[in-house]
């Protein structure tokens, strides 16, 4: 069996929603980490199949934010498992309260508070530790989708088995699957 090289597949997060979906179904089949990045100042309309599909994916999702940030973009940086903040980034006065249950969900119920109740909704997202903050936040978020690449499907599991099971379930998943990893890397 050939070993299966982790790939970084880049999205522009300022595509329609249709459009996203289309480009997060396909990066699902072969890539490890997902980087988006682009234009994240547009509204979030409704229906997204883009949250559902990024809530659910194998891939890890990394969002780069540098430029204006409306509740689109914002959603995106809910979701990302690691989102890079870069110093142009500024919220557009979007409506962020349309959010409150994907932060809470995403964030816990009293991050959600802090985050979204707060004046600057970024920084905030920087003291909690969801996002960090870069010079250079392009180079940060390739070099950190690079880097997770190789674990990042086992990383993704873990997390969504520590979300949809029972704490004594999900520990068994981990420990089974992790001795599978071990065995077919041998």
């Amino acid at each position: 069996m050939g070993m299966v090289m982790s790939k970084v597949v880049e999205i522009d997060g300022g595509a329609e929603d249709m459009a996203l979906t289309g480009a997060l179904r396909k990066a699902s089949r072969d890539a490890a980490c997902l980087l988006i990045a682009g234009d994240l100042s547009a509204g979030l309309d409704a229906p997204a199949g883009w949250i559902l599909q990024l809530t659910d994916a194998p891939i890890l999702p990394i969002v780069l934010a540098d430029g204006p940030i409306g509740t689109r973009g914002f959603a995106l940086l809910l979701l990302a498992d690691v989102a890079v903040i870069g110093a142009n980034a500024a919220c557009n006065d979007a409506d962020f309260a349309a959010l409150a249950e994907l932060a809470a969900v995403r964030l816990g119920v009293l991050n959600a508070r802090r985050v979204l109740l707060a004046a600057d909704p970024l920084s905030e997202l920087i003291a909690i530790g969801h996002a960090t903050r870069a010079d250079a936040p392009f180079d940060a978020a390739r070099s950190r989708a690079e880097a997770l690449a190789p674990m990042a499907h086992r990383l993704r599991r873990g997390w969504r088995a520590a979300r949809d099971l029972p704490a004594g379930e999900a520990l068994a998943y981990a420990a089974w699957f992790n001795s599978v990893s071990i065995k077919e890397a041998s």
